[in-house]
């Protein structure tokens, strides 16, 4: 087996992995597409309907050469652009946008830290694909 880029590969490069059909290579191009682009390897294991099995096995052929991803920006982005995002469901995306207006533009995406609903789990998750 050769190394497949998680953030460039197509969906035949997947199938070229073992335990990866047609329907999951699919799903994890999927996945990276809603995501906006993988920044860890790791992501991989949270593609729907992937055996952790399956992820352990493939997981030394997967690389990550370019960690840049999609970023929204938490000042201007909408619920509906934000709730689009597999990590942002829309409770997170509508009390994003309704502490923003209720107290300004946020001044760091630290900010989001002062929003109940965001754990510090959700933040670690969530900080790669956020900006001002």
């Amino acid at each position: 087996y050769r190394y497949v880029d998680v953030n460039t590969a197509d969906t035949t490069a997947f199938i070229s992995l073992p335990g990866i059909g047609s329907k999951l290579a699919a799903r994890i191009v999927n996945f990276r597409d809603k995501l906006g682009g993988f920044y860890a390897v790791e992501q991989i294991a949270e593609t729907y309907g992937l055996p952790d099995s399956t992820f352990q096995r493939i997981r030394s052929y997967l690389q990550l050469k370019n960690t840049t991803v999609r970023k929204f920006n938490i000042n201007t982005a909408s619920k509906d652009e934000m709730k689009t995002h597999p990590y942002i469901k829309w409770n997170l995306a509508n009390a994003i946008v309704e502490y923003r207006n209720q107290h300004g533009n946020y001044n760091s995406v630290e900010d989001l830290k002062k929003i109940s609903l965001v754990t510090d789990e959700i933040f670690k998750k969530c900080f790669p694909y956020l900006e001002l």
